[in-house]
């Protein structure tokens, strides 16, 4: 049972991130499409130094702590 629970949600979250992409290729629409999105948020530089404070967060907290063993 967990298991098709598990699979269920995985299949869902992939059915909304292929109903997202068909909706941002519209052109002019409601939604920003990925690169307009990304555009927009590496203009300030305040979110690029938080991006790279959090990929490093991340590779600090899943691959360091991985290779140090």
């Amino acid at each position: 049972m967990t298991y098709w629970l598990t699979v269920g949600g995985y299949l869902g979250l992939l059915l909304i991130g292929v109903i997202l992409w068909l909706a941002t290729r519209g052109g002019e629409g409601k939604f920003a499409s990925l690169s307009e999105m990304f555009r927009r948020i590496m203009h300030y530089r305040g979110t690029r130094l938080g991006l790279l404070m959090f990929w490093w967060w991340l590779g600090w907290h899943f691959l360091v702590s991985v290779v140090g063993r």
